[in-house]
């Protein structure tokens, strides 16, 4: 299993870096490990957490409550609008990965 630090987990995630920490704050289930120094550690299952709740806020357009509510009702009943978030996530995943290497090829041209 994998971990990253604040910064490498924004940079996955696309966001910065206090953003993360807020989101920490506001979801309890978000409770990455830390170390001695007290530098918080992402785990992998983190990332796929924080990454349901930018879907959540950035496109489904929900509050911080709101998001909140729909993750702690998709965790108690696995429902159907949790397997819509997961393949919306897959596509917006699949999309950036497109994207990326659609950028990385135009650089290569280049060369």
């Amino acid at each position: 299993m994998a971990f990253y630090r604040i910064k490498e987990a924004a940079d996955k995630i696309g966001v910065v870096p206090h953003v993360l920490r807020f989101w920490e704050s506001q979801f309890p289930f978000l409770r990455p490990a830390k170390t001695s120094r007290g530098q918080r550690l992402f785990s992998d299952e983190d990332l796929e957490n924080f990454l349901r709740i930018k879907h959540l806020l950035y496109n489904d357009g929900y509050s911080i409550a709101g998001a909140r509510k729909v993750l702690k009702e998709s965790k108690s009943k696995n429902s159907s609008k949790n397997e819509n978030v997961s393949d919306a996530l897959r596509e917006e995943i699949l999309g950036e990965v497109v994207t990326e290497l659609k950028s990385l090829q135009e650089s290569l041209k280049e060369f």
